[in-house]
């Protein structure tokens, strides 16, 4: 049976829900549905119910596509209050100088910084390890295999509001769904859209997300520096809305069909009707007036991308330039502005050709799709790094919800298909003694064996990836 994994990336406009394989030719894409987001937020979870809402019917699809349940998803994390800090170098001394660094010694070190205190209910989401003094050998990149007395840590941490991660939980339990791993977003973006060089020789990602634009750089193959621009597309589209006085609806539409980020390639002379709403006249917009409020916004946010890369301290050492990428990516001319705004080499990019398997679904090919494929790979990798099985558990899905429900289920509330799947269990656990002690006789005498299905649960350990996904009956 095949290897699947599954990834959700709650996003302030959309909610994208990815299923994925391993192949010869890298993490094949097989599955992927998105819907409008509700209840989320500049990134963060602020409903739950309307988050949940958005969340049944994008896992709802992609199950009817491959045929299977989704029970454990990865997810991104990210949102305005997201933080990159620096602490103080960790150092620790050894007993025995004379034996070599162990992997173990150094992912040791690298779990004790998800403990370091913060205020504010602040938490570490990820702590990635920087460079080691080995006693004299300074600012070594790989520790394992040297020997020494004394090793010191310098680390990156990305810290989050601890309630977070619990309100994303809330929304994936609600939906029965089990959490695997939470994944900061620019980093599964980075995954999905860079090439092992620019990664090497240094690079600046900006992935335009609806709420938040998130950026990370990355150099030497680690990342030294991330961090959140609190506005998005979504505020390109009230900056319209306003700028036009036109609806919300109206100004996404023009937005995405008519926008372009660089006034300077707009033609003066072009425009476009607006209907008028609520029996108001139609209006005229010139396409370069359009332009020109894209371009505010979008300078807005490169250069608080400026901005965060001269606080990485790294600004020298990005020479590959910038890679764009997210739903805001989209509007055209966005490379041109980048350029002239940063004074770096742009590029957009999605999950293509070095990334993710060729022939993956074309959901998964545009810029909007970043994190969530990202997130695939990021679990694959991660299921390789740590030897981890996923093979697939194939757990019976009840036939009279398959077979009578499966129509009504698409559209009906999460906690409608929650609550009656439960019954479902409550009862057959009810049933189970009874029709074990009834058949029990018929059973052997017709030789067979007992095996019945099972209904949720989640395994842990050695397991963790083992009941991602189960066959439906």
């Amino acid at each position: 049976m095949k290897n699947l994994i599954a990834a959700v990336d709650l996003g302030t406009t959309k909610i994208v829900c990815t299923v994925g394989e391993r192949t010869a030719n890298g993490v094949k894409v097989i599955a992927y549905s998105e819907v409008p987001s509700k209840g989320i937020e500049r990134g963060r979870v602020v409903n739950v119910k309307q988050a949940l809402m958005s969340l049944a019917p994008a896992v709802k699809a992609v199950e009817t596509q491959i045929g299977k349940k989704v029970n454990q998803v990865f997810v991104g994390i990210a949102g305005q209050d997201i933080k990159c800090v620096s602490p103080a170098p960790f150092q620790i001394q050894r007993e025995e100088a004379d034996k070599m660094i162990t992997q173990p010694e150094i992912n040791d070190i690298t779990n004790r910084m998800y403990d370091s205190p913060f205020e504010d209910g602040y938490k570490v989401i990820y702590a990635v390890p920087q460079s080691y003094n080995v006693d004299n050998y300074m600012s070594v990149k790989e520790a394992v295999g040297m020997m020494g007395k004394s090793i010191v840590s310098r680390f990156k941490l990305f810290i989050g509001k601890e309630n977070s991660k619990q309100l994303i939980k809330n929304v994936l339990q609600m939906d029965r769904l089990g959490l695997i791993d939470l994944v900061l977003e620019p980093v599964a973006s980075a995954k999905a859209v860079l090439t092992d060089e620019e990664m090497e020789v240094g690079v600046a990602l900006v992935d335009i997300g609806g709420g938040t634009s998130d950026v990370i750089i990355i150099q030497d193959n680690i990342i030294r520096h991330a961090g959140i621009i609190p506005f998005g597309g979504n505020s390109i589209t009230e900056d319209i809305c306003i700028g036009c006085g036109i609806s919300q609806r109206q100004a996404e539409k023009i937005k995405r069909q008519f926008g372009c980020c660089f006034s300077d390639y707009a033609d003066a002379n072009q425009t476009i009707l607006i209907q008028g709403v609520g029996g108001s006249n139609d209006k005229e917009i010139q396409l370069k007036t359009l332009a020109k409020i894209i371009q505010a916004r979008m300078e807005e946010i490169l250069e608080a991308a400026c901005w965060h890369i001269e606080q990485s301290g790294f600004k020298d050492a990005i020479r590959s330039g910038m890679v764009l990428t997210g739903g805001g990516a989209q509007i055209k001319n966005i490379t041109n502005l980048a350029n002239y705004v940063t004074g770096m080499e742009a590029r957009t990019a999605c999950p293509t050709g070095y990334t993710i398997d060729e022939t993956s679904v074309d959901g998964a090919k545009t810029t909007a799709a970043s994190t969530a494929v990202g997130l695939l790979i990021h679990g694959f990798q991660m299921m390789e790094n740590e030897a981890i099985s996923c093979e697939n558990s194939v757990i019976e899905f009840p036939a009279e919800v398959e077979e009578d429900q499966a129509e009504s289920e698409v559209a009906a509330p999460a906690e409608t298909r929650k609550a009656r799947l439960s019954r479902w269990g409550r009862r057959k656990e009810k049933e189970a003694p009874r029709a074990e002690e009834d058949n029990a006789t018929e059973d052997k005498r017709n030789g067979k064996s007992k095996s019945g299905g099972l209904l949720g649960g989640f395994l842990n350990g050695a397991n963790l990836f083992s009941n991602n996904f189960s066959d439906e009956a």
